[in-house]
C-alpha cells in the first residue's frame, strides 16, 4: 500500500504523469473522481482523506496510480502539504456536521470555513508555480434567478466560496462544476419513504420537473474537463443527467419491475416532516419548486459530446441499484444460512 505521510513532500517534476490532488477523496464525489481519473492512466492521483486507514481509503489505494495522503479541510497546514507539487486540484466541501435537534446536520458556517481554507491553500499552491488547474464542485444556480430567494444555506455557502475564488484572483485557472440533486438522495432511511420497487420517494410535488444526476458522473465531468483543460478554465457549468417529474420517475421504475407485478408510486415526503428533521432540505424543496435548478439540458448534450461524457440515466441507475440490492440480500441470506448451519453443528456436538 502506498501511503504518503503528511510530512512527506512529493515533487511532481520528478513524475511523468501530472499530479492531481483530490480533496475529500472518500466522499461520494471524491470516490467518483478518483475512480474515473484512475481509469485514464494519465494522472498520478493524490487521494486526500482524514483517515488513510478507513475501508473506503484502502479500497481507493488498490486502484491504479492512486496514493493516499492525510489531509483535512479544517486543517490548512495539512492541505498545504497535500497540495505541494500538485498540478491539478479537485476541491469539494460539505455542510454536514452531525445531526442535532433544532439544527439538523447542515451547518453553513462549517462549509464556509472549509471552503475558505481550501481556496487560501489553492492560492498558495498557485503562487508556487506548479498548479495550473483548479476544479471546484459547487451546486447548480437557479433556472429562474428572480425566484431564487430564499435559497438553502448549503447552496449559498458554496456560492459564497465561488465568490471567494474570484476575490483571490483564481478564476482564470478554475472550472466550477455545479451539480444538481443526486440520484443517491432517493436512498434515504426515513420509514415509509425509502426507495423500493413500489415507491419512489421525493421532496417535491409529483408534477414538478426536478433535475438530478448520478454522483459518480461528477467524476466523468472532471475527467472530461481535464481532457480539454485549455477550453474549460474560467468556466462555470450547471450539470445534470436528467430532468424528470416524480411521476415520470415512478413510471420508469414501474416499467423496470412490471414483470414482478409491482405497482410503483411516487410518494412525496411531507414538507413539515422534512423541515422538522432537516430544515435546510425543506428550504431546498421550496426552492426547487419555486426557482428550479438551472442546467440547460440541450446545451449539456453538446458539451457532453465535446467531452465524450455518457451521463448515467435514471433508468440505468435504478437497474444497477436493484442489482446491488439483490446481491446484498443474497449475501445476507447466505450469511443467515451459514449461521444456521453453524448453530446446527453446535447443537449436535
Amino acid at each position: 500500500m502506498n501511503v504518503l505521510d503528511q510530512t512527506e513532500v512529493v515533487n511532481s517534476k520528478t513524475k511523468i504523469k501530472p499530479v492531481v490532488a483530490v480533496t475529500m477523496a472518500t466522499s461520494r464525489q471524491g470516490i467518483g473522481v478518483v475512480k474515473e481519473l484512475s481509469k485514464t492512466d494519465k494522472y498520478q492521483i493524490r487521494a486526500i482523506t482524514r483517515n488513510t486507514k478507513s475501508a473506503k481509503a484502502l479500497d481507493l489505494v488498490k486502484l491504479n496510480n492512486v496514493s493516499l495522503v492525510t489531509g483535512d479541510l479544517m486543517c490548512p497546514k495539512s492541505l498545504n502539504k497535500a497540495f505541494d507539487g500538485a498540478e491539478i486540484i479537485f476541491g469539494n466541501t460539505t455542510p454536514t456536521k452531525g445531526w442535532k435537534i433544532f439544527r439538523g446536520s447542515i451547518v453553513r458556517n462549517y462549509e464556509i470555513e472549509q471552503g475558505f481554507n481550501l481556496i487560501n491553500q489553492v492560492k498558495i499552491a498557485y503562487k508556487k508555480g506548479t498548479l495550473n488547474h483548479f476544479i471546484f464542485s459547487s451546486i447548480s444556480k437557479p433556472k429562474d434567478p428572480l425566484k431564487s430567494d430564499p435559497a438553502p444555506g448549503h447552496f449559498t455557502s458554496k456560492w459564497d466560496i465561488e465568490e471567494y475564488i474570484k476575490k483571490l484572483g483564481l478564476k482564470e485557472i478554475t472550472t466550477i462544476l455545479r451539480p444538481v440533486s443526486y440520484f443517491e438522495n432517493f436512498e434515504n432511511k426515513l420509514p415509509g419513504y425509502t426507495i423500493s420497487k413500489s415507491i419512489i420517494p421525493g421532496i417535491v410535488e409529483k408534477n414538478v420537473k426536478w433535475q438530478t444526476i448520478a454522483v459518480e458522473d461528477i467524476g466523468k465531468w472532471v475527467k472530461g474537463v481535464l481532457s480539454k483543460s485549455y477550453k474549460y478554465k474560467n468556466q462555470s457549468l450547471n450539470i445534470a443527467g436528467e430532468e424528470l417529474t416524480g411521476q415520470q420517475m415512478a413510471k420508469i421504475l414501474q416499467r423496470i419491475v412490471s414483470s414482478e407485478r409491482y405497482k410503483t408510486n411516487y410518494v412525496m415526503i411531507p414538507r413539515i416532516a422534512i423541515k422538522l428533521l432537516e430544515y435546510d432540505i425543506g428550504v431546498m424543496a421550496d426552492w426547487i419548486e419555486r426557482a428550479g435548478y438551472g442546467a440547460n439540458m440541450n446545451e449539456l448534450k453538446r458539451i457532453q459530446n465535446d467531452l465524450d461524457i455518457t451521463p448515467t440515466s435514471f433508468e440505468d441507475w435504478l437497474k444497477s441499484k436493484l442489482i446491488a440490492d439483490r446481491n446484498q440480500n443474497r449475501s445476507w441470506a447466505n450469511k443467515w444460512k451459514s449461521s444456521q448451519w453453524e448453530l446446527q453443528l453446535d447443537n449436535n456436538r
